[in-house]
């Protein structure tokens, strides 16, 4: 046998509740219920067993445990939100990862690891009514809002991905207004929505919406000229005059030779 792997944990807690809410919602572990009077739940995680206890003195000393992440704010906001404290600024280690301490609500030191992603778009447009934008967009394509407002939005997928930033083109925030209000709004510009699987009822909720169709639905390429991505798109004009496309995933419609 090579190696010891953890096979079961136990992790000091003073308050078991607020200690299964940590985590359960920062790491996402499967975490029991406390039971009156209870003195320890268990928990469940990737390759991990073991339990929340009373029973163990609380702290910040000994060995330190460093747990995944996959989102680096994500994981700091609920630390903090379930009671934790972050320690410090994050540091990158090799390029590969980011590195943070924080403390669980008892005290006890916990290192967090998350991977350094490659870079992703993360586009920004300018609106003149954020709010109706923001709305249109969530009906559109099922996402929600990350921030909320009338000068500035965060669009999130269910997982909490960004995939949208609007912005009112006559707020400053200081990096200066991002819009000429005497030039026409996404000229050149096409925001480019793929893998959409619910395509269908996307072109649904387009019609809904009453937006206005640059081009109805169409394979790419056209049936009879190979396969290429394979899908299909609808093109659209959003509330501001942007060019929109919703695309299936690659090989959704993919035609046998």
């Amino acid at each position: 046998m090579t190696g010891s792997p953890v096979g079961y944990l136990w992790i000091p807690a003073v308050d078991l509740s607020a200690a299964a809410a940590f985590y359960r919602d920062v790491f996402g572990w499967e975490v029991d219920e406390p039971g009156q009077g209870a003195g320890a739940v268990g928990f469940r995680a990737l390759g991990l067993i073991g339990q929340l206890t009373t029973e163990l003195p609380v702290g910040p000393g000994g060995p330190l445990l460093w747990l995944l992440a996959d989102d680096l704010s994500k994981a700091l906001r609920l630390v903090e939100l379930r009671g934790g404290r972050v320690l410090g600024r994050p540091r990158r280690q090799g390029g590969v990862r980011y590195l943070i301490q924080v403390s669980d609500p008892a005290g006890n030191r916990l290192g967090i690891a998350v991977p350094a992603g490659p870079p992703r778009p993360q586009p920004l447009v300018v609106a003149r009514d954020v709010e109706a934008s923001s709305r249109w967009y969530q009906e559109l394509l099922g996402l929600r809002s990350d921030h909320g407002g009338k000068d500035y939005e965060r669009l999130v997928t269910a997982d909490g991905t960004l995939v949208l930033q609007l912005h009112r083109w006559d707020v400053e925030h200081g990096h200066g207004q991002l819009a000429d209000p005497d030039q026409r709004f996404g000229n050149g510009a096409v925001l480019w929505f793929g893998d959409v699987a619910d395509f269908d009822g996307a072109v649904e909720r387009a019609g809904r919406l009453g937006a206005a169709v640059v081009h109805p639905p169409m394979r790419n390429p056209p049936s009879g000229e190979g396969n290429g991505p394979g899908h299909r798109e609808i093109w659209l004009k959003d509330p501001d005059g942007y060019t929109v496309v919703i695309a299936s995933p690659d090989g959704e419609d993919h035609e046998p030779s």
